[in-house]
């Protein structure tokens, strides 16, 4: 977590932690779906929708301050564009492996500062 970008938005909060514990529980519901999503866009090997969930997906996170999720989605919104290959859905494979255990622990830490 970006404790710069996170803390900006505890600052937003004005004492009452609804306001960050209602981005938190929202965005961790988003990222859930977002998965799902990916996870059945690699069954069909639909590189163009995981590319544009990734977008999605590193934008919700580079909010919130999860940074490390956020690069990772950039590369699979990278790595997806264009035409299936064996190449490229194996790397967009792994750096779906990669980013789920990624937001892991994100969403530990998240949870630490704002139990939902």
């Amino acid at each position: 977590i970006d404790m710069e970008v996170f803390n900006q938005i505890v600052e937003l909060d004005d004492g009452d932690s609804s306001f960050v514990s209602g981005m938190v529980t929202d965005y961790l519901a988003q990222v859930d779906s977002t998965f799902k999503k990916m996870d059945k866009a690699m069954e069909t090997r639909d590189l163009k929708e995981i590319s544009q969930l990734g977008h999605f997906l590193k934008g919700s996170s580079a909010a919130l301050g999860v940074k490390q999720v956020s690069l990772t989605c950039e590369k699979i919104q990278n790595t997806a564009k264009g035409t299936p290959t064996e190449k490229n859905l194996e790397e967009v494979t792994s750096l779906l492996k990669c980013v789920k255990e990624e937001y892991g622990a994100a969403k530990i830490r998240l949870l630490e500062y704002c139990p939902t």
